[in-house]
């Protein structure tokens, strides 16, 4: 478990290619998790195991899908 912080919030969430999926909107425990945007039912949303329709509004990103994080953005390696 990596030890995300509240510096995170806000922050977009983008797959690898730089599609955003949404944004941090909460950090609990030192996990991420993620308010999706409603038009990101793609296959990256399959890959993170949101399958389907996403219905919930906050999503927990788990660290191994993260593959960087910069200033504004957390990149997916998916």
């Amino acid at each position: 478990m990596a030890d995300y912080s509240d510096d995170h919030i806000g922050k977009r969430v983008v797959t690898q290619g730089g599609v955003e999926i949404g944004t941090v909107d909460d950090v609990r425990n030192g996990d991420m998790y993620v308010s999706v945007t409603t038009d990101s039912t793609n296959e990256t949303v399959d890959e993170l195991g949101w399958e389907g329709p996403v219905e919930q509004d906050v999503h927990h990103l788990r660290d191994q899908y993260i593959s960087t994080i910069t200033e504004n953005t957390v990149r997916l390696g998916v």
